[in-house]
């Protein structure tokens, strides 16, 4: 496991350890996030083979200063007893990681069921690329990346 799937795994554990019975506050929860998770964006829903979930979006810090920021694609399945939501899969988008950017901005929208759009905006001067990323994530595993597609 690479050092970048380490941290991301961590903070994952780390943000859904605490059972409903025994939630911590939201203080407590947002000390608990690892701090090379530089941002996170959460939204839309999907549902595939009687599985029902939420997208969830994370980069993680460069590493050092010769690698990137990474991007991950993450799909939750609602629990039903309203108790803390399972991970189902988790992917790196490579399309964005192999440009090993220091900074990028993320966000997302969701149109309809089944689809999360998430927005990845570099940041990084140092770089001879400004161009973004539109990805859509659907069903567990499955997004298209198309890079120059930013919403306006």
């Amino acid at each position: 496991m690479t050092s970048m799937r380490a941290i991301l795994l961590a903070a994952t554990v780390a943000a859904l350890a605490v059972p409903a019975a025994l939630a911590a506050s939201p203080a407590d929860i947002a000390k608990a996030v690892d701090p090379a998770v530089v941002q996170m964006v959460t939204g839309g829903n999907w549902e595939d083979g009687g599985k029902k979930g939420y997208y969830r979006a994370v980069m993680i810090a460069p590493a050092t200063s010769a690698s990137g920021a990474e991007v991950y694609l993450q799909w939750f399945q609602s629990a039903k007893d309203q108790t803390t939501p399972t991970l189902v899969l988790e992917v790196p988008i490579k399309e964005v990681n192999d440009l090993k950017l220091t900074d990028a901005t993320l966000s997302m929208e969701t149109l309809k069921a089944n689809e999360f759009i998430l927005y990845v905006e570099p940041n990084d001067p140092s770089k001879d690329t400004q161009q973004g990323f539109s990805v859509t994530a659907t069903s567990p595993g499955k997004y298209t990346a198309v890079a120059g597609a930013l919403p306006e």
